[in-house]
């Protein structure tokens, strides 16, 4: 009886032996794939967190539960809705930073508003797709038979919304793959894609040599058999949402087998996908505006150091110079000088504008009043809508010119070359204005900035002509007044 004991022992034994040595030789012949890698276009987790309070129809913003997930502006974010609710896509403008820990809440801002009301726990999500190139080295052989499998973590999640444990399939299915997929084999050899999510399979037309370096494109539609990188981008997979702490990244577990015929593993890998908050980059710039002033000296044409408008026959004639400060029109008498039949002299200032104002500027003027003599109270007339001199009346005003200057505005036509001549002329006639302490008049404006003044272009350079005319009405006397000039930036 003992001696049957040990022999039925020693048989056991071997038993076990031999099937522990069936198992190794088994393994023996599998192998590592080598140089694998999954290149993901963007880390950028999704974005999914319910509402923290009920969201009204056509509201602006909503107030989220903070865990993690973090809507950048311009994102289209999602509304999700449940029973009895209708979906909503939004734009996000913007995010609020976060809130004290005992709250736990952020706000979201839209570019628009959501028009349909959401309930407290309501989902908003933004989808994060990227494109994936997976690269690795087979150490054996794949039979014409065998397969290709490729496994990312969780269970499986076929819908367009992320998911926090896989990286959603975002309607990919066996039928599309192949318009959503590029991939390099080995020579001519195909793939016939089967898709069940959360695997890819790929089974080869053609044996795949040992050590072939195999590529895989998903989410790529150019739709091509011999591609190790892609020029048509498709982003199919939705990222995962945040789980791990803010800078720290989300690992996931992408597994690549190949199989033989039986769908027996020949060889696997397994390598990470690294998923990570976005790093927000920011700088500024401060608001800039610079206003000028400079005079024009006499006998100088009137748009000296700019480009654009005031005709070349406009020559200042005061015979003094003009300062920052100072316009001097000189003595005027009844008798029109030869520079115009109904002007008599003329003086020039450059007002120069430089600002980052991304919607320009305009450029104002208003006086203390019209020039006007003290004494005796005796003024020149003047306008504040910009008109041509008047025949043989005494007038006095401003012409406004430069490329943000309108031409309608301060001459008789658009063309802003304006001749000043009313004998012989053959251009637009220039009209002068003057603004008074409650009525200003615009001089230039320029919609679209920044504004950043140029010689080259004339652009922010305003040439202003100060003009006046009289006749044997006007008493003796010096006349004067003031006008101030105000230039508004649009940030």
């Amino acid at each position: 009886m003992k001696i049957k004991s040990i022999f039925y022992f020693t048989f056991l034994i071997a038993v076990l032996n031999f099937a522990l040595l069936t198992f190794n030789l088994s393994k023996a012949n599998a192998a590592t794939i080598s140089s694998a890698k999954d290149t993901i276009t963007t880390s950028r987790p999704s974005a999914s967190a319910p509402l923290a309070s009920p969201q009204a129809a056509s509201a602006s913003q909503v107030t989220i539960v903070d865990n993690g997930s973090i809507f950048l502006a311009s994102d289209s974010a999602v509304l999700r809705a449940d029973t009895g609710e209708t979906q909503n896509t939004v734009t996000v403008a913007s995010m609020s930073a976060a809130n004290t820990p005992s709250s736990n809440q952020r706000i979201v801002y839209f570019n628009s508003t959501a028009a349909n009301l959401h309930h407290q726990g309501d989902p908003i999500t933004t989808a994060i797709s990227a494109m994936h190139t997976m690269q690795f080295t087979v150490p054996n052989a794949i039979p014409s038979s065998g397969k290709i499998v490729l496994t990312f973590p969780g269970s499986a999640d076929t819908s367009a919304s992320p998911s926090a444990t896989t990286f959603a399939f975002n309607g990919l299915t066996s039928a599309n793959a192949a318009a959503n997929i590029s991939y390099k084999l080995d020579g001519s050899a195909t793939c016939t894609f089967t898709v069940s999510a959360p695997s890819i399979t790929c089974a080869p037309s053609a044996a795949i040599a040992a050590a072939t370096t195999i590529t895989f494109l998903i989410g790529c539609a150019d739709a091509s058999t011999n591609e190790t990188s892609c020029t048509l981008q498709s982003p199919r997979l939705i990222n995962p949402t945040k789980t791990a702490a803010a800078g720290t990244a989300d690992l996931w577990q992408l597994i690549i087998r190949t199989q033989d015929t039986n769908s027996v593993d020949i060889d696997t890998t397994r390598i990470k996908i690294a998923t990570i908050d976005s790093v927000y980059v920011q700088a500024n710039v401060d608001p800039i505006l610079t206003f000028t002033i400079a005079g024009v000296n006499n006998a100088t044409a009137a748009n000296n150091g700019n480009t654009t408008g005031c005709g070349t026959t406009e020559t200042t004639n005061s015979g003094i110079n003009s300062s920052a400060t100072v316009i001097d029109l000189g003595t005027l008498n009844n008798t029109p000088t030869a520079i115009d039949t109904k002007i008599g002299n003329i003086a020039a200032q450059t007002l120069t504008i430089t600002t980052n104002g991304i919607n320009g500027y305009v450029l104002t003027g208003t006086s203390s009043g019209q020039l006007i003599n003290p004494a005796t109270g005796f003024f020149i007339a003047s306008n504040t809508t910009p008109a041509s001199f008047p025949n043989g009346t005494p007038w006095f005003g401003i012409h406004a010119c430069g490329l943000d200057v309108s031409g309608t505005t301060w001459s008789s036509g658009s063309d802003q070359s304006c001749n000043s001549y009313i004998t012989g002329s053959t251009g637009d006639i220039c009209d002068y204005g003057w603004p008074t302490q409650t009525s200003s008049v615009t001089l230039a404006s320029d919609s679209t900035g920044p504004v950043a003044n140029s010689l080259t272009t004339g652009n922010g350079i305003t040439s202003v002509e100060y003009a006046a005319g009289i006749d044997a009405s006007v008493p003796m006397g010096l006349y004067r007044t003031v006008i101030t000039y105000v230039a508004t930036p649009t940030f």
